[in-house]
Formats: C-alpha cells, sequence, structure tokens
C-alpha cells in the first residue's frame, strides 16, 4: 500500500506544480518557476518519485508477467501519443516529443530486461546512468532525432522533456529499493487515516488522473483568463 501512497503524494505534488505552471504560463502569476532552485527541484523531485517507484513495481511484480506488462505498456504509449498531439494543438512550437510517458515506457522496457541483474552490477549501471545524464554531453545529440537519449547540449524548448538519461538511472535505482522493500517494516505498513487511503486511491490510478488532470487546469485558467 505504500508504494501507491507515495504515487497519490507525487501525484497530488504534480497537479499543484502544473497548476502553477499554466498559471504563469497565462500570466496569471508572476513566479519564476522554470529559474528558480527551489521550484526546478520540485519539479524534478516529483518526476523523480514517479521514476524510481516504476522500478520499485517492476521488482516487486517480478517476475514480469508480459500478457499485463503489454497491457500497461500500451496504455502508457497510447497516454504518450495524446500527450504529443494535444500539444501540438496547444502550441506547435513546443511540441512534446519525449515528455515522462513516452520516458516511462522506454524505462519499463529496459528495466524490466535487467530484473535478473545482480545487485551490485545493477548498483553500477544505475549511478553510470545518472552521472551520464547530468554530467555527459555529445555535440550533434541535439538533433531532434537523438535529443531524447539525454546527451544533448541543448533541447528545442517544449511543454514537457524528460530524457531517457538520467531517469533510466533513477528506475534502476527503483529496483534496488524493490529489492530490500519486502523486508523493512514498510511492507507491514496499513493504512488508517482517509488522507492516506485517498492518495492510495490516487496512486493506485495515476495514469488516467495524469491525462484528465491537465485538460482540466488548461481549462481552469483559460476561463481565469478570460474572467480577468
Amino acid at each position: 500500500p505504500l508504494v501507491d501512497v507515495v504515487r497519490g503524494g507525487a501525484f497530488v505534488a504534480m497537479v499543484a506544480y502544473h497548476a502553477t505552471w499554466f498559471a504563469t504560463d497565462a500570466g496569471l502569476l508572476d513566479v519564476p518557476i522554470r529559474t528558480s532552485l527551489g521550484w526546478v527541484a520540485f519539479q524534478k523531485a516529483i518526476a523523480g518519485t514517479f521514476f524510481g517507484l516504476v522500478g520499485v513495481s517492476l521488482q516487486l511484480g517480478a517476475p514480469v508477467r508480459w500478457g499485463p506488462f503489454g497491457k500497461r505498456l500500451a496504455k502508457v504509449l497510447g497516454g504518450a501519443a495524446i500527450v504529443t498531439v494535444t500539444s501540438i494543438v496547444l502550441d506547435p512550437d513546443r511540441v512534446v516529443t519525449f515528455g515522462i510517458l513516452h520516458a516511462i515506457a522506454a524505462c519499463s522496457v529496459l528495466a524490466a530486461s535487467a530484473l535478473r541483474l545482480p545487485t551490485p552490477v545493477l548498483a553500477g549501471l544505475s549511478a553510470a546512468a545518472v552521472a551520464a545524464g547530468i554530467w555527459v554531453r555529445i555535440p550533434g545529440f541535439d538533433h531532434p532525432a537523438l535529443a531524447w537519449t539525454g546527451l544533448a547540449p541543448a533541447v528545442s524548448p517544449t511543454f514537457d522533456h524528460q530524457p531517457l538519461l538520467p531517469w533510466l538511472g533513477i528506475v534502476l535505482a527503483g529496483l534496488l529499493v524493490g529489492r530490500l522493500l519486502p523486508q523493512t517494516p514498510a511492507a507491514r505498513w496499513t493504512m488508517h487515516h482517509p488522507l492516506a487511503r485517498g492518495l492510495r486511491l490516487c496512486g493506485r490510478h495515476s495514469l488516467l488522473l495524469y491525462m484528465a488532470h491537465v485538460p482540466v487546469l488548461v481549462g481552469i485558467v483559460a476561463m481565469l483568463v478570460w474572467a480577468t
């Protein structure tokens, strides 16, 4: 249950971030959401939580049942396609070509193939992927066909860009956490508080809520812009 509760908490935080982002983009708020270290760290923490939980969930569900895995992957890819099409409609100059859903789909496939790796090897790959995503930049990788890797010196303007690196490293770290979690008291944690139950419900339906919350926020912001 704790995994779903944490995922639900990350979803609530994401809604708060996106609401602020859209309101700032529309001129309703004056918040340095793109430049403030605090806001950037907030966004990275939210994304990192989602990616880490991808790995945790994969490990807890091991061995992979490829039928359900394929259905889940198809839903994520369908959501990613909808996000891309929606971004084209909203602003063709900021198209989402590799956002968080695109990255989760790619990382899920790669992490599923790494489930049987020895723990030291997995830890090394996780650290290498994170380090490469943070420090390695290769000239020429800013081409749209390669920017998704995370090795591009710069990327084109977009509503959302979550490259493969360093996030694959966070997913692999989630596999490591998933190996340890069943031996901790967290595995036996039970929910009694209504807030925890509400967050767990959000966490269990996070993909559907993710797809729904953006148009809702855009509609609210649009009405506020019209009213003011």
